[in-house]
């Protein structure tokens, strides 16, 4: 059951819609056990966009952490511009799902909460939206631009085995499928995620699969990329999980589950 901990009224963020302001951003993070990230990520996050004219939210999704993530994330609740959502353990995929269908952003972006991209790309992000009409932006650690700092080449070994394996498989557009920094169009968000089936972290490829099905407009993003020792990626296992869940995105292909 979803329990919500603090939520502001919905006006917070469509009062400007209307007005010749930037439409509403919501920068949904999914955590489970971050206590020792989430209050550096969310005090960058909160200073950089009191900065921006754009009215804002950032819903932070709980995915059952078992140490005192909630406890640093209560620290901010006198914001009314953040909100989080208690759910129980289900995977990173689900804490999305929920994040993305609860927004009230027109333009809603998802965001790890190591924040390991530059907090300045956000601006990237609603350009590409606003201005040049894509429906889902994608950040990319692998496209002409982008730059990837302290990861281990093992690690990103693993990473272009997989993508691989999604271009030869599945879908062949993106070299960059498993960013955790991607942006969404309400109207888009609205069409990909109630779709999405996956929990864990294979939801990455599924909502980019369900996107090109629905022939929406999307972009690749270069962005600079900070790996972070205390990633909860492990490179093998939860690479084994990803490669079984393309199987399972292969099935609702042929099954028509992303056809309504």
């Amino acid at each position: 059951m979803t329990r919500l901990i603090y939520k502001p009224q919905r006006n917070h963020c469509t009062k400007h819609l209307n007005s010749t302001k930037p439409n509403c951003i919501s920068i949904i993070i999914p955590v489970y056990n971050e206590q020792n990230r989430i209050s550096k990520t969310l005090t960058t996050l909160t200073d950089y966009l009191s900065k921006q004219e754009y009215v804002w939210e950032i819903v932070i999704v709980n995915d059952g952490s078992q140490d005192d993530t909630l406890k640093e994330v209560e620290l901010f609740s006198k914001d009314s511009r953040i909100r989080l959502i208690d759910l129980p353990h289900s995977g990173k995929g689900a804490a999305i799902k929920e994040g993305m269908l609860s927004a009230y952003g027109e333009i809603r972006i998802m965001c790890d909460a190591d924040m390991a991209m530059p907090v300045r790309h956000i601006s990237d992000f609603i350009y590409e939206i606003k201005h040049k009409n894509h429906d889902v932006v994608i950040g990319s650690r692998q496209i002409y631009g982008s730059k990837r700092f302290n990861e281990s080449n093992f690690r990103h070994l693993i990473g272009r085995i997989y993508n691989c394996w999604i271009k030869f498989f599945l879908i062949a557009d993106y070299l960059d499928t498993q960013c955790g920094f991607k942006a969404f169009t309400e109207d888009s968000a609205n069409q990909i995620f109630p779709l999405q089936q996956l929990k864990g972290f294979g939801f990455d490829v599924e909502i980019l699969v369900i996107a090109n099905l629905k022939e929406l407009k999307t972009k690749e993003l270069p962005i600079e990329w900070y790996h972070n020792e205390e990633s909860k990626v492990n490179p093998v296992m939860d690479s084994i999980r990803m490669f079984l869940d393309t199987i399972k995105i292969k099935t609702s292909i042929y099954k028509g589950k992303y056809n309504h």
